[in-house]
């Protein structure tokens, strides 16, 4: 076994899996890590990977979050074809079908911001999810459609630029999250009487149930189970803002 010391937020680096590990939080007996790796690699808590009901909801959690990837990628090939952008669409194609070809081995086995300046016409969404491919694919997928999209990784990233940047006109929010989840994050935000009606749409591998939320109760306005449709979500978001 290896052993090393980190301090927060220092990580360590696995090369050959193209994963990272960083110290998110120390406490005295727990430590808080936030694990970072591509959507083909499966991340389980130690005691669940043996129980059946935890490793197979730990499993069911990872393959929504890549059929979610999939299906953004999908609205996004759709949107650049019909923008006649071919150059683009073809990266796009490509990748979908390695994700594909992903999926299809993971089933034979056994079992920081970035935006464009928005226009007047524009409407702004604050997109937050802590996984790169996810974030990058939706923002993209959103702007295609007209949006303008800042993106922050983490619910305190998200609450540092709404008291910097100002309110948009919509959050999209990841629940689970490193340093501060989607649940604090929106009883934070709506403890502010600036930001009480602002409206947050949750995107989520688990249903509210599971994470022991009430919706109403804490203020979201809806919650969107991955894989998400991007078109079903692009629709609700128009007429959510109309």
């Amino acid at each position: 076994m290896l052993v090393l010391s980190r301090k927060t937020n220092q990580k360590i680096v696995f090369p050959g899996i193209n994963a990272t590990v960083q110290v998110v939080s120390a406490k005295t007996g727990v430590v808080r890590l936030g694990i970072d790796a591509p959507s083909e690699v499966v991340v389980l808590r130690e005691e669940l990977q043996d129980t059946g009901e935890g490793s197979a909801q730990e499993r069911e959690h990872a393959l929504r979050n890549r059929l979610n990837s999939t299906s953004i990628r999908l609205g996004l090939l759709r949107r650049q074809l019909q923008s006649g952008i071919g150059s683009e669409a073809t990266g796009t194609l490509d990748k979908l079908d390695a994700e594909f070809q992903a999926l299809k081995r993971q089933l034979d086995q056994p079992g920081q911001q970035s935006s464009a300046p928005p226009t007047p016409r524009q409407r702004k969404a604050l997109l937050v999810e802590d996984n790169h491919n996810e974030r990058q694919l939706l923002a993209g997928f959103l702007r295609m459609a007209g949006f303008a999209v800042d993106t922050a990784t983490d619910g305190a990233d998200a609450l540092d630029y709404l008291r910097k940047r100002g309110r948009p006109d919509i959050v999209l929010l990841d629940m689970m999250l490193p340093r501060c989840d989607g649940l604090t994050m929106v009883q934070t935000l709506r403890r502010d009487p600036a930001n009480s009606d602002l409206k947050v749409f949750a995107v989520s591998g688990y249903e509210p149930g599971h994470l022991h939320i009430d919706i109403t109760a804490v203020g979201i306005n809806r919650w969107f189970q991955k894989p998400i449709d991007p078109e079903a979500l692009l629709h609700d978001l128009t007429h959510e803002l109309a």
